[in-house]
């Protein structure tokens, strides 16, 4: 059991090409719960879950973001997200974004810790996933928002991350090398 758990951490990867293959409900419902076991500062679980899956309700979110980061002042998704070839979650069947109030303490860092569950769970279950950042940048655009506020990202959150989620279409990339220089060991 827990050489499987260290190899479950240690081959997952993202993935950036999906079958067009939904993801079965109660496969979604786990992940999530694994989201909602992760750690929070003080236990105070400031997080908020939406997850989408259709094709059509994709599509229109990454076109709403398109249009959001084009109002926007010149940012560094500009470029990235106003490629025509741009989708929100890489044509994954299925996005969860992550949000919480930016008011509560440590709600990014509470949010990092949730989509980091979601992505092990989802490879412990064959899955595939990939880190989407890009929308956190949208939130203040008022049409934007609208919409997720429609979705039932609740209004006062910030999307701190989203994970698409789906069967890969073809093998899992291969690790990069590590970077050497990352540890000091302080031991007595």
């Amino acid at each position: 059991m827990q050489e499987a758990i260290l190899r479950n951490l240690l081959t997952r990867r993202s993935i950036r090409k999906y079958l067009p293959k939904p993801v079965p409900r109660e496969l979604l419902e786990k992940i999530v719960e694994a989201a909602l076991y992760a750690p929070s500062a003080m236990g105070r679980q400031p997080w908020h879950f939406v997850v989408l899956a259709g094709e059509k309700r994709i599509a229109d979110l990454t076109v709403a973001l398109k249009e959001a980061v084009a109002r926007m002042p010149e940012n560094i998704y500009q470029k990235f997200v106003g490629n025509p070839e741009y989708t929100v979650s890489y044509h994954a069947p299925a996005l969860i974004m992550v949000s919480a109030d930016p008011a509560k303490p440590n709600a990014e860092a509470d949010c990092a810790l949730a989509l980091g569950n979601i992505f092990l769970a989802a490879h412990a279950l064959d899955l595939g996933t990939c880190w989407i950042n890009q929308m956190g940048s949208a939130c203040p655009d008022e049409r934007f928002r609208a919409l997720l506020t429609e979705l039932g990202v609740p209004p006062q959150n910030y999307i701190y991350g989203c994970a698409a989620v789906g069967w890969p279409d073809g093998p899992r990339p291969e690790a990069a090398p590590r970077k050497s220089g990352k540890v000091n060991y302080v031991l007595e």
